[in-house]
């Protein structure tokens, strides 16, 4: 096979491969390695992701109307007999370890809420610098495709664009929505080494018309390869390799 690429190093070795002729989904589990997730899989664990979600936020809506629905009567008799709250949960709450069970109650609905929010910010803010310490092209190797995402549509924001990340149960080959003075663009984000070929040019082309999308973009760490930019050309589709990457990130 001739003009062959060189492309990741995965933990058993190099692989080459001709970026104009394979399958872009065989290209993804090569390049990507470790991170890589079949079609079929990586919908199957986003949907539990959001399940777990979503099962997580009705249990805290349950914990926290409980706590309403016990304890607002005591400050509604508070604003109208002029009683503190405390007498008042005091007297109805005789026993010691009824007290102790509304405190409790109180403590969880707390962390309920809390202790997300908190675990949130934390890892916003581990992320939020590690993306911006990515400058060069071997930096943002080092992030997940996720992040590398992420990183591209923080990029897209600073050139002013309105960036919108797709849902994560079914993105339909979108990464992100971009818009900017009425034009509606689509991207999609390669974290590659080797070379982008016209397989995934062309992929890019389908999902652009399925979209009725004014203009696509193509961003990637790695190279594109001649024939893509050949087949590419005269079309809405705009081409950032990984060296214009770079440029964009330093401006």
């Amino acid at each position: 096979m001739e003009n062959l690429e060189l492309t990741a190093h995965i933990e058993y070795g190099y692989y080459e491969y001709d970026p104009d002729t394979i399958d872009p989904e065989e290209q993804a589990r090569i390049e990507l390695g470790p991170y890589y997730e079949p079609p079929a899989t990586r919908s199957f664990r986003r949907k539990r992701v959001a399940r777990k979600r979503r099962r997580w936020r009705q249990a805290r809506v349950i914990i926290t109307m409980a706590w309403l629905l016990l304890y607002i009567p005591f400050f509604a008799a508070w604003g109208i007999s002029g009683q503190r709250p405390l007498d008042l949960i005091i007297r109805h709450l005789s026993a010691g370890w009824l007290i102790g069970f509304a405190l409790l109650h109180t403590l969880i609905v707390i962390v309920a809420w809390g202790w997300p929010w908190w675990r949130e910010q934390r890892e916003r803010r581990r992320r939020l610098a590690k993306l911006r310490a990515a400058r060069t092209r071997e930096q943002l190797l080092q992030l997940t495709p996720s992040e590398f995402e992420e990183w591209t549509g923080e990029l897209f924001r600073r050139h002013g664009y309105q960036v919108t990340n797709t849902p994560d149960i079914a993105d339909h080959g979108i990464d992100l929505i971009v818009r900017k003075d009425g034009e509606y663009g689509i991207v999609q984000c390669k974290r590659y080494r080797g070379t982008v070929g016209e397989p995934v040019v062309r992929d890019l082309f389908g999902v652009l018309i399925h979209e009725r999308a004014d203009r696509g973009y193509l961003v990637t760490t790695a190279n594109i390869s001649r024939q893509a930019r050949l087949w590419a050309r005269g079309k809405p589709i705009e081409l950032i390799d990984g060296e214009r990457l770079v440029q964009l990130a330093a401006d």
